[in-house]
């Protein structure tokens, strides 16, 4: 071996910036990377999506976060507040409203079908009433 320097055989991919950043898309899948921006900081957190045809992994590696999970049902809304844990595979399944709310220090990685899209997903806003319960239970989990 020279001085020359080896091709390395693996892609490795990183995001430091804000939000999100998908890092790796072979059209089947797509992996992300999610760090801390506004809209899911506890103060700001306003709304729930739902993937109608697809489910969505997420996996804590930094910081804290905690998940949103909820199901509609007769115009009442269920939200589960779920503290995530490190290294731990949190999967929602396509029909369950989601979000998360981190800190800056926080950093996610989430996979997802690449067929997810705009035309198979929703957003919709809390009430103020969820809104208020959800702040309470994340904030005592992000103490």
């Amino acid at each position: 071996m020279g001085n020359e320097e080896e091709k390395m055989n693996a892609d490795i991919f990183s995001y430091e910036g804000e939000g999100i950043q998908c890092v790796y898309d072979n059209k089947n899948w797509v992996m992300c990377i999610k760090n801390w921006k506004p809209n899911n900081d506890i103060e700001n957190i306003r709304y729930l999506e739902v993937h109608h045809a697809t489910d969505e992994q997420f996996v804590l590696l930094k910081g804290k976060a905690v998940l949103l999970a909820a199901v509609k049902a007769e115009g009442a809304c269920r939200i589960d507040v779920i503290p995530m844990e490190p290294y731990k595979v949190y999967n929602i399944p396509q029909g369950i409203w989601f979000n998360t709310i981190t800190q800056k220090d926080t950093k996610l990685v989430y996979v997802q079908d690449a067929a997810t899209t705009a035309e198979n997903s929703e957003y919709c806003d809390m009430t103020q009433e969820e809104l208020n319960e959800v702040k309470e239970k994340a904030s005592a989990c992000l103490d």
